[in-house]
């Protein structure tokens, strides 16, 4: 994505399950009735972990308003002493209407579980 497409600001994220990291979702089902597909433990697809907070936050951005949960896979690079690089990722989160459930530590990286927040 270097080309001169005014995508400058999407360096890092090459699509939801490309290079640059990985999220998955789960989508509401017609009525609003939970889906019945598992997605805890079960993975689907590879993920790559971000490897950037850009990439994270415009992973997050991107998403539909509509989604009941996702899971981020962040790389351990972005686990800084203080956590100031996820609470940046997790703001964004927050601000868009999920929040964090779990995380589930791999080889090289966490998978954070989000849902959405109940509205009153």
């Amino acid at each position: 994505m270097n080309d001169a497409s005014g995508m400058k600001g999407m360096n890092g994220l090459n699509g939801l399950n490309g290079e640059e990291g990985g999220t998955r979702v789960s989508f509401p089902s017609a009525g609003g009735r939970k889906a019945s597909f598992p997605v805890r433990g079960a993975d689907l697809t590879p993920m790559h972990p971000f490897s950037s907070v850009e990439g994270a936050i415009a992973a997050i951005d991107a998403l539909d308003r509509g989604l009941r949960e996702f899971e981020l896979s962040v790389s351990d690079s972005l686990q800084d002493y203080l956590g100031v690089q996820m609470a940046q990722i997790t703001d964004r989160a927050l601000a868009r209407g999920w929040e964090p459930i779990s995380f589930m530590q791999k080889n090289g990286f966490r998978r954070y579980r989000f849902k959405a927040m109940r509205r009153a």
